[in-house]
């Protein structure tokens, strides 16, 4: 028997781009209906750096007891941010000494980005070494085979996501360390299926997920399979928090919309030293304007550890 949160799933993936956005069960942060209005509460205000605009961190508690803890920041990142955090997804965080997907596979080489925008200039999104990278891991790398965190592999974690991701916690009264990062590449017709998110040692902080490049339905389910799960558009540069309730929740992306990566002539000239950087920057800007990059941010271990 299907369960109702693969039936949410299938439904999405089957509806056309000009019904899915029309529809009126799906919620658009940036864009709320009277309805949804009624329901979302906002619990504060978030800015990344002083000089960009205040941001709303909406909350979910409303929409069922599931979604207590759910939070969604719109338009958390601008522009330019985004494509400074997706050009360290591609050729920083999926370079050593983090690993990839292309480890298990034993095709590790390194600069993956480079290679594929030289045998795809125009669009690297075409490169077929590209197209085999699915996630990138940073602090302590999870053992696929052994299904848990191994403390003997470990890389560091930038700066920037640490910093990334006690703000977000911070914003939603909660607390976060960042331990663990994991980096989804999204190909057009990716979507990764409903699961949990329990095999950290702790349970009580969130999970921070940054949104870059084209918009996904993710579905915020309940702690059951057969809980109707709530669709949300997430866009680029949108942020979720999952924390309380729903951080011990099922979730998962049913579905990713091609969504043209705008960014103002100013902006962009502010972010290119030169000509050859101004190619990455357009290269990467066509890249997430037919992929999707999500960045997930974790505590593995309870704050209070004892450590050897």
């Amino acid at each position: 028997m299907v369960s109702t949160f693969k039936a949410s799933e299938k439904r999405w993936k089957r509806a056309t781009s000009a019904d899915l956005l029309s529809d009126p069960a799906l919620v658009d942060p940036r864009n709320l209906s009277d309805e949804q209005k009624a329901k979302v509460q906002c619990i504060g205000s978030w800015t990344w750096k002083d000089e960009d605009e205040e941001r709303p961190v909406l909350a979910f508690d409303n929409f069922g007891a599931s979604h207590c803890g759910f939070c969604v920041i719109p338009n958390a990142l601008n522009a330019k941010t985004q494509l400074k955090m997706a050009r360290s997804c591609l050729t920083e965080f999926a370079e050593e000494p983090h690993v990839t997907n292309m480890h298990l596979l034993h095709q590790n080489g390194p600069d993956i980005w480079h290679k594929a925008r030289v045998s795809h200039p125009q669009d690297p999104a075409q490169s077929l070494l590209l197209s085999k990278l699915c996630w990138a891991a940073l602090g302590y790398h999870y053992d696929w085979t052994a299904r848990k965190y191994d403390k003997n592999s470990f890389s560091l974690v930038p700066e920037v996501l640490q910093e990334l991701g006690r703000k977000c916690a911070a914003v939603c009264d909660m607390t976060l360390t960042a331990e663990a990062v994991i980096v989804n590449f999204y190909k057009m017709k990716s979507s990764m299926g409903g699961h949990l998110d329990d095999v950290e040692y702790t349970m009580d902080h969130p999970v921070v997920s940054v949104s870059l490049g084209s918009q996904c339905v993710f579905l915020m389910g309940g702690q059951g399979k057969d809980e109707p799960p709530l669709p949300v558009l997430l866009r680029s540069g949108d942020i979720a928090i999952m924390g309380g309730v729903s951080r011990t929740c099922y979730h998962g992306v049913a579905r990713v919309l091609p969504t043209p990566f705008t960014i103002a002539i100013e902006d962009l000239d502010k972010l290119c030293r030169d000509e050859k950087d101004r190619a990455e920057h357009e290269a990467i800007r066509t890249y997430l304007s037919t992929q999707r990059i999500n960045i997930n941010v974790r505590q593995v271990y309870p704050t209070d550890r004892v450590t050897d």
